[in-house]
């Protein structure tokens, strides 16, 4: 089998992952990805019949992306559900990224597409979710009983992902490590 279409397929995702977490997904065009891509919009249309397929194919590879970043770091520290906590706050730390950050892509999505049934909307909420309970199953292994401190490392932690566009890597996101270690040192003994 030729790599051509393996090639072609990647090369749309790519351009249009780097379009839709820089310009805003709704904000780029089929036709946009067509011209900086280089590839036809046949080819576009035969991987990608539909503008949502395309967006769906963008937060998942994000969402493989991240997890797989998230599950390094964490895997260095097995039994040490105090460590992994930590290693998992310095993995989310590291996606903020000098000129190239505007937020958590699944953050953007979500303020984007409102309509639950949407497919952004949905994965959004699905890589939500799984953080708070890969914060919650970190905590529990590691003795917390209070069942709404998850919940506050993840508001600490989107509350970091939405201050790094705005304010930048200096800014109220630069706390985040030391906010946390803070929180996690707290209940965590």
């Amino acid at each position: 089998m030729s790599t051509a279409p393996t090639s072609s397929r990647q090369r749309l995702l790519d351009v249009a992952s780097d379009l839709f977490y820089r310009e805003g997904i709704r904000a780029i065009s089929m036709d946009t990805i067509v011209e900086r891509s280089g590839v036809s919009k046949a080819t576009l249309y035969r991987h990608f019949p539909t503008k949502d397929e395309l967006i769906s194919a963008y937060l998942k590879a994000h969402d493989h992306h991240i997890w797989e970043h998230f599950d390094e770091a964490v895997a260095k520290h097995e039994g040490s559900p105090k460590d992994q906590l930590l290693a998992l706050i310095d993995a989310i730390a590291e996606l903020f990224q000098p000129e190239y950050y505007r937020g958590c892509p699944f953050l953007n999505a979500f303020a984007e597409f409102s309509d639950p049934h949407h497919p952004a909307h949905r994965l959004a909420m699905e890589y939500n979710h799984a953080l708070r309970s890969r914060l919650s199953d970190l905590s529990r292994k590691a003795g917390v009983t209070d069942e709404s401190w998850p919940d506050q490392l993840l508001l600490v932690i989107n509350g970091a992902y939405s201050s790094v566009p705005v304010l930048g890597l200096t800014g109220s996101a630069a706390q985040l490590k030391k906010l946390t270690a803070q929180m996690i040192h707290q209940y965590v003994h």
